[in-house]
């Protein structure tokens, strides 16, 4: 898994790469926790369920960084993990994760509020074998 910082002007982003589309969205957490703390957790002793579907891959994306950032920001639940399964549907994917984490603590290094997710960008793909991504987080 390979989690690259991205220049961008006004915003955070960052270039995903992983062996499988469920490491990409683990890869994508990882890159949200990096951008969001100096030092997030790694795993945690409390745990989430999450289900989410969406017409295509990079809405699925959006919605799942979207979904982690409102657990962070309005629950104060900081997943340091996910164990994440994307499966396609009739009418497009679904995403269903178990997110393992901490309480927001003031040790993470908490280094400002992340917007949302968004489609500026945004890039999913399959390429040589390896999945693929460009995200750009509104700050």
């Amino acid at each position: 898994m390979v989690v690259k910082p991205l220049d961008h002007t006004a915003d955070v982003g960052f270039a995903l790469e992983a062996e499988s589309l469920e490491g990409l969205f683990q890869a994508a957490l990882q890159g949200l926790l990096s951008a969001m703390f100096q030092s997030p957790p790694k795993g945690g002793r409390r745990r989430r369920r999450m289900a989410l579907e969406a017409e295509d891959l990079e809405t699925l994306l959006v919605r799942y960084l979207n979904e982690l950032i409102y657990l962070i920001q309005t629950k104060g639940f900081v997943p340091g993990k996910a164990r994440v399964r994307v499966v396609p549907t009739g009418n497009g994917f679904r995403l269903e994760a178990t997110l393992v984490g901490e309480p927001f603590q003031e040790a993470f290094g908490f280094q400002g509020e992340v917007k949302s997710a968004t489609f500026h960008g945004l890039q999913v793909r399959e390429e040589g074998g390896r999945w693929q991504a460009q995200v750009i987080l509104d700050v």
